[in-house]
């Protein structure tokens, strides 16, 4: 048995735990850690099951199992990559919101400067 077939098991069993945690504690909703469970679990399945992943390969048009991963993972990473960018709009839209409320409550006029 090599080595990642011992070590990405127990890389996954850690990350599944650690997003179970994040959902009990609140931090992230049910569907996020569902679909990062599934995730970790195909790396299981690869990583024990080799060949599982040509037969995957197969059922998308690809020929080498290897090429079907580097495909999922650019997927995976494109879609991460695009929701941290929509957080990071939303975040900078409600930040530009709370300087204008900030900015028109302590509105300063120039005769107030001059006492």
């Amino acid at each position: 048995m090599l080595l990642y077939s011992i070590l990405f098991p127990i890389i996954s069993v850690i990350a599944i735990v650690l997003f179970l945690i994040r959902y009990l504690t609140e931090r992230q909703s049910l569907i996020t850690t569902i679909l990062w469970a599934i995730l970790w679990l195909f790396v299981i399945l690869f990583s024990i099951f080799p060949k599982a992943s040509e037969n995957f390969a197969r059922l998308f048009g690809i020929t080498r199992g290897l090429d079907f991963i580097i495909i999922v993972v650019f997927v995976v990473l494109f879609y991460v990559i695009f929701r941290l960018f929509s957080k990071l709009d939303k975040l900078q839209d409600d930040v530009n919101k709370i300087v204008k409320e900030v900015a028109l409550s302590n509105e300063i006029t120039l005769d107030d400067e001059d006492e």
